[in-house]
Order: C-alpha cells, then structure tokens, then sequence
C-alpha cells in the first residue's frame, strides 16, 4: 500500500514539472521547432536535379557495311574489301571524354573521374547494355555535334585506384608504359595464317617514346548530327544512334588490312596505321528526337 502511494506522488510531481516546464519552455521549442524544419526540407531540396537540366542516350551500334554485326557465327559471313572472308569473335572499344555541342556554340563535357568510375566507358558487342550509354545532368538546348575519345590516357589516370570500366580485371590493362588496349578486334578468317585461322588486333599505346617503342594512338572523333539536332528539354530525353563500321576500320585512312599478313598485332607500334583507321569507321547513323 505504501508502495502504491509513493508512485502515485512520484508520478503527480513528475506531471506537474512537467506542466511547469512546458509553460516556461514552450515559445523557446516553438522557435527551435520553426527553425528546423525549413532547413530539413531545404536540405531535401538540394539533393534534387538541377531543373535546367535533362538526359540524353547514346546507342553505340556495331556493324559490318550494312548489316548488323553478330559474334561467333558458324559460318564466316562477312567480307573485307580485299574478298577475304571472315566472321568477328571479340569486339570491344573504349570510349570517354564525351562532348555535345549547342547550336549556339555552348558545349557540356561528360565529367570524368581519373579512378575510372566515371566518364568511361567499355563499349562491348557482347554485352548489349554497354552498348546504351546515359549522360545525365545536360543543360537544356539543341545539340547538333557530338565528340569523344576512343582511348585512355593513362597519364590522367590514378594508378593502383582503377575502378569502374577501367578496373584491370576487365582484361584490358596492358602496362603503365603501354596502358590499355582500347580497341579490341578478334576473329577467325580462312586466310589468317595464324594458328586455327585467327586474327587478332589490340589497339593501345597512349604516349609517343621512342626510346620505349611507344606510340599515342588514342583518337577524338567529332561528328555532326546532318543537320538534324538532339533537344534536351523538361521530360524529353533524346538519343544519339552511332555506328562502328567493322569493315571500315578493316579499310581506312591508315591501311587496308589483309587477314593473309600481320594478322596478329599485340603492340602499340604494331597497331600505329590501324589506329588511324578508328574515326573513320564511326558515324552518326540517326537522331531520335524523342
């Protein structure tokens, strides 16, 4: 009974403190209270997109003249400009350092992060969603020019920090003098005179040294939209459809490839024509204005 009587008085004392501090306290809450919640909801506000801003897609296409391109057919299907036929068992390329360009001359560069994890990208025919790129956070306006790099730097690169596309468990790191293979080409002709017909192009080298047989084959490719234009505008995102032509990289501006000689190139030296040949076989194939 004792017990009882002592809690009901604990409990009317604690109930009538906390009465009296409530009444002496509450416009000091009631200030602390306003203060607060605007700076939560500013803070909310902060995280949002950029409401001048929009996306745009990007569609890295790989063909041979004017038919898709498909890997490890069972049949060689496709033939180079020298009638040598062949089929395509690996292709991938690396490609960074995106620009668009306005028609009234601004220009919005995809940011890039020197541990890969951003601005980099592995275009590969083997996996269908690399091939779709997304940039985000584009100011609004009519772009009609589009330039990037099918390489990677290696000087603006953080060694040892890989991540992302450029992690070295991709397979593409060669050396920190050579860098990376940033053009891969791989498949089978009857002509090759390599083993079990193969052929084999690895594209790399990002620095000219002599003294190391060093070559910089990196190269930007700046291609205009024909005259039609990508409008970044409110819930509208464009896309950007590319195409990589096999066999104009096969011919171009730094040689004819002939799968009977040199078939297998592993070197950035080895590769110093053929890298000539990578602009060439790009091309803006149309514009979904969305």
């Amino acid at each position: 009974m004792l017990l009882a009587v002592t809690l009901v008085s604990v409990q009317f004392i604690f109930t009538i403190k906390y009465q009296d501090f409530m009444k002496t306290n509450f416009s000091y809450l009631f200030l602390l209270l306003i203060t607060i919640v605007p700076f939560a909801f500013g803070s909310c506000s902060d995280d949002e997109s950029d409401p001048s801003t929009s996306s745009i897609s990007i569609e890295f296409d790989n063909i041979v003249g004017s038919t898709n391109l498909q890997l490890n057919t069972v049949n060689t299907p496709y033939t180079n400009t020298n009638e040598e036929d062949y089929k395509v068992t690996w292709l991938t390329y690396y490609v960074s350092n995106i620009k668009l360009k306005a028609a009234d001359g601004t220009v919005y560069s995809d940011p890039v992060k020197s541990d890969g994890s951003a601005g980099y990208y592995l275009v590969d025919e083997s996996d269908a969603t690399s091939q779709f790129l997304t940039l985000e956070n584009v100011p609004f306006g009519e772009y009609t020019e589009i330039t990037f790099t099918v390489g990677v730097d290696a000087n603006q690169v953080d060694q040892g920090a890989q991540t992302g596309a450029l992690d070295p468990a991709k397979g593409l790191f060669w050396s920190w003098n050579s860098g990376y293979i940033f053009m891969a080409l791989e498949g089978v002709s009857p002509t090759s005179t390599q083993p079990e017909n193969v052929f084999q192009f690895h594209v790399g080298g990002y620095k000219d040294d002599d003294a190391s047989n060093q070559v910089n084959n990196i190269r930007t490719i700046t291609l205009s939209f024909n005259g039609d234009s990508a409008p970044v505008r409110p819930e509208h995102e464009p896309e950007i459809h590319l195409v990589f032509d096999v066999n104009k990289f096969l011919d171009g501006e730094g040689e004819q490839v002939t799968f009977g000689a040199n078939a297998s190139r592993h070197s950035p030296k080895a590769c110093e024509n053929l890298a000539d040949n990578i602009a060439g076989a790009f091309a803006v194939d149309h514009v979904h204005a969305n």
